[in-house]
């Protein structure tokens, strides 16, 4: 089954509290129609481990802190012991990191990115030296060998890993009625996210900027029907 994550970009913490965007969002997870939300730029808005906090203890929302840890092992370890001990459910970092935490307790919380889903595949050629395809599959090799729990990136990114049994986590996913690609360039359709098995799939503002965000919730899970 494939559970619905809610991108929270470009709001605060005190925004979408106050708007009562987190209750409609609280109501929806009882319901079992999203799995919780993802937040990143969120965290600049106040105390990080507080917000994080709020959100598991007083929304009940499952949280994915979608933070791209990219730095010296040290640092990643710190940083991700700091946000799960806070309540993060999820934590992103970047496969090419190549972290494997001295603490195996954290390896549960991990999910490792392939390529941006803003990234053409000129982009990607020029940056990794490599097409599409290879530098997904190297990515997810190295997030496979250091026993990440989930991997993350486009559908087609997961068309490539369909023998990898790390759970996949699916970004640029874009409903039929919500045409805007913004700056997303490999985007794919829920259908899409369902046929190749998505374990969860990230959406963020064709719900988040619709007049009714509850109404959006319920459209995008008849879709995964």
């Amino acid at each position: 089954m494939t559970d619905i994550i809610v991108a929270l970009d470009g709001v605060t913490f005190h925004t979408a509290k106050e708007e009562g965007t987190f209750s409609i969002l609280s109501k929806a997870r009882e319901k079992g129609m999203i799995w919780g939300i993802k937040i990143s730029d969120m965290l600049y808005s106040g105390d990080a481990a507080k917000m994080i906090t709020a959100l598991k203890d007083e929304f009940k929302l499952g949280v994915m802190v979608d933070v791209k840890l990219h730095d010296i092992p040290s640092t990643m370890e710190n940083s991700i012991t700091k946000l799960v001990g806070a309540g993060a459910n999820i934590v992103t970092i970047h496969c090419s990191s190549n972290y494997r935490p001295k603490n195996a307790g954290l390896l549960k919380y991990i999910a490792g990115v392939t390529a941006l889903t803003s990234f053409t595949n000129l982009e990607i050629k020029w940056i990794y030296d490599k097409t599409h395809e290879e530098i997904v599959r190297a990515f997810s090799d190295i997030a496979l060998m250091n026993n990440y729990e989930y991997i993350v990136g486009s559908v087609k990114d997961m068309t490539f890993l369909q023998d990898n049994p790390l759970k996949k986590i699916c970004t640029g996913v874009r409903p039929p009625w919500y045409p805007e690609r913004h700056d997303q360039v490999r985007i794919s359709s829920v259908k899409d996210a369902v046929r190749i098995d998505a374990d969860y799939i990230v959406i963020g503002r064709p719900v988040t900027r619709a007049e009714r965000l509850m109404e959006a919730i319920e459209r995008v899970c008849k879709e995964l029907q």
